[in-house]
């Protein structure tokens, strides 16, 4: 009997489906990657026409000379490349090299001690700490414009202070030491609020009850700092440092707004050198060479930088 009925039932012919339900199948089977893919083709598209498809073309334009506006790119290979080995082009990386060392370095020793104090319970700690990140929210164009009025060559604040005590003023504009001095401190001030911030939130994680256990074998405050503060800040003070060389690295608006590079390039940087080389000299190739250039030596430095601290982080496990 029951084989009669499953003979039967392989005898009736397969249901055949409209094309309306076939796809209302599909649909429904597929209805997970179905809303993904509605959601995430407008992002995909938003990021290849403005990440991907800008990265692509600048490193075509860089095997180019071509002016950006009129005509059309002319390959010409590796010579936009090779400008970099010749004339200023050293001398401009090299000041880029100084600047972003020298900046953070005394931004990460002056933003850790600011930090260790108005960590402290002191009166006004909120508006100390309020005036140290207040520089970092004002415009650099009113920031370089009271550096200018302080090394004015006549009539500026040091150049008057040097007058009075019977010295003879100084043009910092055009001396190649005192211009780097001078851009070297500006950016210090005004980029200090930031790893200020970030090294109070790692000292308030710092359990105050290890302060308190240290106290009591007898250590004073040099200890704590040594023993318990630095070791413990350490992922923050290496988040500080690589990030911070990266940030100094792309140096643009002091050196743009204070000396515009001068004098003789010996304060000009890379980031400047490309605005010039695509705005004003209108060579693009050679600015989306030098922007390739830059982007190398950062992912040098970053992935060298994390092997590093990968394999200091591994010695002490």
């Amino acid at each position: 009997m029951a084989a009669t009925q499953d003979q039967a039932i392989l005898s009736q012919p397969a249901q055949v489906l409209s094309r309306s339900e076939r796809r209302r199948q599909w649909r429904h089977k597929h209805r997970d990657a179905v809303l993904a893919w509605t959601v995430l083709t407008p992002i995909l598209i938003y990021f290849f026409l403005f990440n991907i498809f800008p990265v692509a073309l600048n490193v075509v334009v860089s095997f180019t000379e071509w002016n950006g506006i009129a005509g059309s790119p002319v390959w010409i290979g590796l010579s936009n490349y090779a400008e970099y080995l010749r004339g200023d082009y050293p001398l401009i990386i090299g000041n880029t090299i100084i600047f972003s060392v020298a900046i953070l370095a005394l931004q990460t020793v002056l933003a850790f001690w600011i930090a260790v104090l108005l960590n402290r319970k002191i009166a006004f700690r909120a508006w100390y700490r309020a005036a140290w990140y207040i520089p970092t929210l004002t415009s650099a164009a009113i920031m370089s414009q009271v550096i200018l009025i302080f090394i004015a060559p006549y009539g500026g604040v040091l150049n008057n202070i040097l007058t009075s005590l019977g010295q003879r003023p100084f043009i910092w504009p055009l001396d190649p030491n005192g211009a780097r001095l001078v851009i070297i401190l500006y950016s210090v001030w005004r980029g200090v609020g930031g790893p200020v911030v970030l090294f109070l939130a790692a000292l308030q994680g710092i359990h105050q009850e290890l302060y308190e256990a240290a106290k009591v074998d007898g250590a004073n405050d040099w200890n704590l700092l040594r023993y318990i503060t630095i070791p413990l800040l350490r992922p923050m003070i290496e988040f500080v440092l690589v990030t911070g060389f990266i940030g100094n690295f792309q140096i643009f608006e002091a050196v743009l707004l204070i000396t515009k590079g001068g004098p003789r390039n010996q304060t000009n940087t890379m980031l400047l050198q490309i605005y010039n080389d695509a705005f004003i000299n209108q060579r693009l190739g050679l600015a989306a060479a030098g922007a390739i250039v830059m982007v190398i030596i950062l992912l040098w430095f970053s992935i060298s930088a994390m092997r590093m601290l990968n394999r200091e982080g591994q010695a002490e496990q």
